[in-house]
């Protein structure tokens, strides 16, 4: 579900520009909010953009890449100590190790994230879920394909396969070494995205669950009725949330599978989401978190 992360065989995104608010704003997810709806979905790709508000609150609007994040960061590391940074965000999501750069300092800072919208891929599993002070504007879209996980690893290492043995791997002087390094590297990440989940009792299982579910076997219920466009997103209802430990702080997202569906189409998408099943999905929720709180 996820996209390997192999540097060997990413493109690289430009850096997205950053735009200064008002150093004071009274309500800045309302601020943030309206800005994000003057965009058009379109500029998620061509026109990610930051807009700071003021030194404790942000937006971001746009795909997350290697660059686009670069206001971010150096929004989230000026954030004086004293205060809770707010970040209210829209994202089709993108490259997960960017993302999971950010959302470490997210958490470090207790970070209050708001959806609005739409908060997909890489922008559910980290931004969203690795917080825990998270919350959803009314009807938005919060949409899981999978993680770092035994699966994605697994694809990682078989693209890495298929790079080396075609006419380019040629130029590679030591692929046991490159194999050695990207089996590592995505080891890692599966070690930090886990402990990001389990330091706030967010169960793992929101991206390992994928790794036993083939999404084709769902009953057309849980995605809106029949319909040949893939099915490359789930989205979990509020109990399912709740055990997962993703449950928002406030807010709630759509979750009847015709709407969720018929908002997706909106957006000139060519894929449908589906309610996740129980069976890959069962969490309990991370309890290592609980007797910090």
């Amino acid at each position: 579900m996820i996209e390997p992360l192999i540097s060997l065989l990413m493109l690289l995104a430009g850096a997205s520009p950053v735009q200064t608010g008002a150093t004071q704003i009274s309500d800045p997810v309302a601020a943030c909010h309206a800005w994000i709806e003057d965009r058009a979905w379109s500029d998620q790709e061509d026109d990610p953009q930051t807009l700071v508000l003021s030194p404790v609150a942000a937006c971001f609007d746009g795909a997350i890449a290697s660059g686009s994040l670069e206001a971010l960061h150096a929004w989230i590391d000026a954030v004086p100590a004293s205060a809770q940074p707010v970040l209210v965000v829209r994202s089709r999501g993108g490259d997960s190790e960017t993302a999971l750069a950010l959302a470490e300092k997210l958490q470090a800072r207790d970070t209050g994230v708001h959806v609005v919208e739409v908060c997909a891929s890489a922008c559910a599993n980290y931004f969203y879920a690795g917080v825990r002070d998270r919350h959803i504007q009314p009807a938005s879209l919060l949409l899981f394909h999978g993680g770092f996980s035994a699966n994605n690893r697994a694809r990682g290492l078989a693209m890495l396969e298929a790079y080396l043995s075609g006419p380019q791997g040629a130029t590679v002087p030591d692929p046991e070494a490159n194999r050695r390094a990207v089996g590592q590297t995505l080891d890692a990440l599966q070690a930090r995205q886990d402990a990001l989940y389990r330091r706030i009792g967010v169960d793992p299982r929101i991206v390992h669950g994928f790794d036993a579910l083939d999404v084709d076997t769902l009953d057309d219920a849980h995605c809106g009725g029949p319909s040949p466009a893939p099915r490359h997103f789930l989205y979990f209802d509020d109990a399912q949330m709740a055990r997962l430990g993703i449950a928002p702080a406030s807010g709630h997202t759509e979750q009847d599978p015709l709407r969720v569906n018929a908002a997706i189409a909106a957006l000139d998408a060519d894929f449908i989401a589906c309610r996740a099943p129980e069976t890959s999905f069962a969490g309990t929720g991370a309890r290592e978190a609980d007797s910090a709180r």
